[in-house]
């Protein structure tokens, strides 16, 4: 029997060797890890997680290989019965392999006869979320949520990420608000900063008063996914008291989420900007290169550019459409005005030149 001391020493070492992690892909091991130790006491009689792999451990080479492929095909299915999907077994299986490896056996799918088998997914077309549901959406969010979505819509951010922003992570010294996502807060590990519009200022405002510099804008829970799942569930509320239950059949997922904030951001950022800079603002790894290279004052440039496209708001849309309408009635009256002028000096050129024509003529008499 191993000794409890060992045990003790090995679940630090493993503790030690995730600590380096983002806080998320920590939670998906542990869930990971968690999930399939239920698996072994349901599956295997009372068996803990331990027990299997003392078990694994003391088979050899390809009977080891093929004793592995039987219990994870076993958890597969095991979680298809639970009414788990596709891409969440998946999920689980890529992050197990870290808690087997842990325990001296290495998982190498491509050594296995068979591959695992899954239960084939299916794609369905992705609601776009409009502007008349957000409206709805927010006619019955208090505030404080109200004022978190709005900063989703300016940032096109993941809501793990608005999250885990703190007040010293805010700059109100530029012309929009600045908001810094710092990099060990982000599934890619590279930091990006985004503005919030006037709307979405507006609120954040109000909430910075009252906090430290150390403290969470946007949540007072310290665990991004706890906060995260918490803000779901409201916002589940919300959605389904604006009458907007619908779901995807494939999987069951609601179609409107905190995500499509996100997307929203993304699709309006792809049409005034093109898609690499949409890619580059929501922090995906594939946007164009030369998004880098760009200055913070262009980006708040460009930012400008598309806030008008953020703005929910009727009344606020309806007063940046006036104001839109009077700047391209000014340039107009100054275009017009510059046409009135260049007219009078072509007139001018022409009298000037028939004058010269006459005298021309005249003298020749």
């Amino acid at each position: 029997m191993t000794s409890f001391l060992v045990e003790k020493k090995n679940k630090k070492s493993f503790e030690d060797k995730v600590s380096k992690l983002s806080i998320r892909t920590r939670q998906n091991i542990e869930a990971a890890k968690n999930s399939f130790d239920r698996f072994c006491q349901d599956y295997y009689d009372g068996r803990t997680i331990d027990d299997i792999f003392r078990e694994l451990g003391t088979l050899k080479g390809e009977e080891q290989t093929e004793a592995v492929r039987d219990t994870l095909q076993s958890w597969i299915d095991w979680q298809y019965q639970k009414g788990s999907l596709t891409n969440s077994i998946k999920q689980y299986i890529s992050k197990i392999s870290r808690v087997f490896s842990h325990n001296g056996i290495r998982i190498h799918l491509n050594d296995f006869d068979e591959p695992l088998e899954y239960k084939p997914t299916t794609k369905e077309e992705l609601h776009e979320l409009t502007l008349e549901e957000i409206q709805k959406i927010f006619a019955v969010a208090l505030p404080r949520r109200t004022g978190f979505y709005l900063a989703l819509i300016s940032t096109g951010a993941r809501p793990g990420e608005l999250l885990q922003v703190r007040k010293k992570d805010i700059d109100i010294t530029q012309k929009r608000v600045k908001v810094r996502i710092e990099a060990e807060n982000v599934k890619t590990r590279s930091g990006r900063s985004g503005w919030l519009t006037k709307e979405a200022a507006k609120l954040l405002m109000i909430r910075l008063k009252d906090l430290k510099d150390n403290d969470l804008v946007w949540t007072t829970n310290e665990n991004p996914a706890h906060a995260e799942k918490a803000e779901s569930m409201m916002f589940n509320k919300y959605t389904t008291e604006a009458g907007f239950t619908q779901k995807y059949k494939s999987n069951g997922f609601r179609m409107i989420t905190l995500y499509s904030f996100r997307s929203f951001f993304f699709g309006k950022a792809a049409d005034v900007h093109r898609e690499g800079y949409a890619h580059r603002m929501t922090g995906h790894g594939g946007y164009l290169p030369q998004y880098d290279r760009m200055s913070d004052q262009k980006r708040l440039e460009w930012f400008l550019q598309l806030e008008p496209e953020l703005i929910i708001d009727q009344t606020e849309r309806q007063k940046l459409q006036i104001q839109k309408l009077e700047q391209e009635k000014s340039e107009l009256e100054k275009k017009n005005s510059e046409i009135e002028e260049y007219k009078k000096k072509v007139d001018q050129l022409v009298a000037d030149k028939e004058r010269m024509e006459y005298i021309k003529n005249d003298s020749s008499r």
